[in-house]
């Protein structure tokens, strides 16, 4: 019995001391580990700052340019200058392109010339006035009697050589201007002489003469050339005339024919 209880003591003791040891190896141990979680983070966010620039890099390179609108198109920053060379050239061409020719003496001489030759051996005259050209197709011989909007098959050489002259020159322009004699009444004489300008009209375009160059207007009896009191008068006052200008000038001529 004495043996057994030093034993018993010392058993007790020593258990006693590991437990003791145990409990303080943890404490130490959890109270070092504490301080280790601050430093995991302070170096986590350490790592996690570095890329924040490179972010903020990739933020900007994917911003597109500020966009601009102009004229109805979007222009980004950059882009319009590129348009730049082309607004320089259009500029560059309305600056170059050509004023509308006038009439002067080289263009009524030569046109004239070539008119003639057109109409040679034909009833038709060619007459200069002014800064107008006219080729004058007397109604007599030009159209069927007994249809007077017809024309002769004799007319339509020379008409033909005077369309296509007006048709090749880009430049000129036409006006055909019908006109009668006061023998009927006023409304059935503009009739008349409208449907003569039509017919001689209709070869204008066959022959190429676009509808911007060509304009006709029936005068009936309102612009003779001689008195209506006789019959060689009233001939004379029957007639279509095919007046050749150039283009800039049509629209005055037509402004004056049109009374």
């Amino acid at each position: 019995m004495s043996l057994l209880k030093p034993a018993a003591v010392l058993m007790c003791v020593a258990l006693a001391g590991c437990a003791g040891k145990t409990d303080s190896d943890v404490a130490a141990g959890a109270g070092q580990a504490r301080p280790e979680a601050p430093q995991v983070a302070a170096k986590a966010s350490k790592g996690d700052a570095k890329p924040a620039p490179a972010a903020a890099g990739k933020t900007a390179a994917a911003t597109p340019p500020a966009a601009e609108k102009k004229g109805g198109w979007w222009w980004f920053s950059g882009v319009d200058e590129a348009a730049q060379p082309a607004k320089a050239q259009a500029k560059a061409a309305k600056a170059e392109a050509p004023k509308p020719r006038k009439v002067d003496a080289a263009w009524l001489d030569a046109a004239e010339k070539r008119l003639r030759d057109a109409v040679a051996g034909s009833k038709f005259r060619v007459e200069r006035r002014g800064e107008v050209l006219v080729v004058v197709a007397p109604v007599d011989g030009s159209f069927n009697p007994d249809r007077p909007a017809m024309l002769l098959p004799a007319t339509l050489r020379p008409l033909s050589q005077v369309a296509k002259l007006a048709a090749s020159d880009p430049d000129s322009a036409v006006l055909i201007l019908g006109h009668a004699d006061s023998s009927g009444d006023v409304v059935g004489n503009r009739k008349l002489s409208l449907e003569r300008a039509q017919s001689m009209a209709a070869i204008f375009r066959l022959s190429g003469l676009q509808s911007d160059r060509l304009a006709l207007h029936g005068a009936g009896s309102d612009l003779p050339m001689a008195s209506n009191q006789h019959a060689a008068g009233r001939a004379q006052n029957r007639r279509v005339e095919m007046m050749l200008t150039l283009r800039s000038g049509l629209p005055a001529l037509v402004a004056q024919n049109n009374r």
